[in-house]
């Protein structure tokens, strides 16, 4: 394996790890505070306000972020280590500005952006997440900059920082707000706030980590003359616009799709409690679907630079080698959380909520995890192969699908809510398949039938077939929905390794990218399963 790769899969592999406790740490706080102090009308709250953050979260940090490190690996490919310093402090001057306009429009227009999704409520909780955008936008120059040079360390750790704020401090508060005032819309007010002392917390581990290790950073530049800053700052704004838009796009329609979906039950004659509880049970799908995605966007974070750099050198063979084993990683991954998801639905809602009502929201969406994570890879690799506007034009074609699907479903009484993650499976599933027409297009990157469709699909069902039938032998003999749920993974993860060294879905390069690759590579070739 290359120094180059190395890197990748040590970033990625930060990343991932990080992800993952981030993630182990928001359950430890979500669910609680769903099942004990919120309920699910107090996160349909705290989630219908959390859709406008996301929305202007993204406006102001999703393309930045992505544009520095791009520009910094390029740069330190170069030699050109003085431009990279340049290009981290115009960043941060920039971030600065655009996070504190974000703010100020979450903090003034929270009555108004409330109304506008049909949760008047939400409004308190929309004025007490709005510093944490001012926060985050500054931290994201600190991760751009060292995601460029591939140490992922300080992302991961000020992720980790704010996370358990959130934990410690927002369980904390709504609780003791439920206490005192025994409203749900104060309490998710409460809960809200921990995450924003988390971001405050984060940005200033970032601040220090730099303090530190700015002085390690090599000085000198290969070319004499650097860039004037406004050069610097049109080229960053240049880069980050079309991915700042092409996120904003599924952004703003999920703002628009909230919008429609409380609309629209409003329509059928529901209350704002009932919209704001069926809401609630929607995003509890949601939070189990994002966890896969979350952890697959360590290799979109670690492909951007790697595939940067090669090409910055005309490397064009191994970018495109990288890229199509990320995209291989990420099939391998995802394919087995998909099946296990929508096939152990109802009992795992049941074990994280006591709840298993509406647990079809959950099948439609475990589906859906695979396309979504293709679809943050091939972004990835769109925009770090420099066609920034391509996942712009994809997105907003699948963003369009998803209101139809919603305008046709979710009107309609015996659909109602179930109608919702329909719209989001097939929007997503639009934007893959453009994505990878564009891939094919632009590259010239082949994707096998056999290694990207048929062996997968092949390993989804043995893993669904093996989940269900496990847990439906299992709940006859034990009455514990953990025990049931727990040996059920187990053995749906069982039946898609031995299905995916059955079919050969295993590729040598795919071995090599694991740590201790090549030791890993020789088992299997002794017990002839590659």
């Amino acid at each position: 394996m290359t120094e180059k790769n190395k890197n990748f899969v040590i970033g990625a592999f930060i990343i991932a790890v990080s992800h993952i406790l981030v993630k182990v740490i928001g359950a430890l706080y979500k669910i609680p505070l769903d099942t004990f102090i919120l309920k699910t009308e107090g996160m349909g709250i705290y989630n219908s306000s959390y859709t406008i953050y996301n929305w202007l979260f993204v406006v102001s940090t999703a393309g930045l972020p992505v544009a520095i490190s791009k520009m910094v690996a390029e740069s330190r490919a170069k030699g050109n280590y003085d431009e990279a310093r340049k290009i981290f402090r115009i960043s941060q001057w920039l971030l600065f500005f655009v996070g504190l306009v974000a703010a100020g429009l979450m903090f003034f227009l929270a009555h108004q952006f409330s109304y506008v999704i049909s949760a008047p409520s939400s409004y308190l909780t929309m004025r007490c997440m709005a510093p944490s955008l001012l926060f985050v936008s500054l931290s994201s120059s600190y991760r751009g900059f060292y995601q460029g040079q591939q140490n992922m360390l300080p992302t991961a750790i000020s992720e980790v920082i704010e996370a358990s704020s959130k934990l410690i401090l927002g369980l904390s508060l709504a609780y003791f707000a439920m206490q005192f005032y025994g409203k749900v819309h104060i309490a998710s007010a409460g809960a809200i706030t921990g995450v924003t002392i988390g971001t405050v917390l984060s940005f200033l581990y970032l601040f220090g980590y730099n303090a530190v290790n700015i002085r390690k950073f090599p000085k000198g530049n290969f070319e004499k003359t650097l860039p004037r800053g406004r050069t610097v700052l049109i080229r960053l704004i240049k880069i980050a616009i079309p991915v700042t838009i092409g996120v904003s796009v599924f952004t703003l329609t999920s703002v628009i799709d909230t919008a429609m979906v409380m609309n629209q039950l409003e329509g059928l004659g529901y209350e704002e409690a009932q919209r704001l509880s069926m809401f609630g049970y929607l995003n509890r799908a949601i939070a189990l679907f994002n966890l896969p995605p979350t952890i697959i966007a360590a290799i979109a974070v670690s492909i951007v630079p790697t595939i940067a750099a090669a090409l910055a050198l005309n490397n064009n063979n191994t970018a495109i080698r990288n890229a199509k084993s990320a995209l291989r990683i990420t099939i391998l991954f995802a394919v087995p959380c998909a099946a296990g998801i929508s096939a152990l639905a109802k009992p795992i809602l049941q074990l994280l909520y006591h709840d298993g009502n509406y647990s079809f929201l959950l099948n439609v969406m475990g589906i859906a995890v695979v396309f979504v994570t293709m679809v943050q890879v091939c972004n990835a690799i769109l925009q770090a192969c420099g066609h920034v506007w391509l996942p712009v034009k994809n997105m907003l074609i699948g963003g369009i699908v998803k209101i139809v699907v919603n305008l046709l479903l979710v009107s309609r009484p015996e659909w109602n809510i179930n109608g919702a993650p329909i719209g989001t499976l097939l929007c997503y599933f639009t934007v893959m398949s453009l994505n990878i027409y564009d891939l094919k297009r632009i590259t010239g990157m082949k994707f096998e039938i056999m290694s990207f469709v048929i062996k997968p699909v092949i390993s989804a069902l043995a893993t669904a077939a093996g989940a269900i039938l496990c847990y439906q032998l299992i709940s006859q003999y034990v009455s514990s929905v953990v025990v049931g749920v727990a040996v059920s993974i187990v053995s749906g993860g069982l039946f898609y390794f031995l299905c995916l060294f059955f079919v050969k879905g295993l590729e040598r390069d795919d071995i090599l990218l694991l740590p201790k690759g090549e030791k890993i590579e020789r088992i299997l070739k002794k017990f002839h399963l590659l």
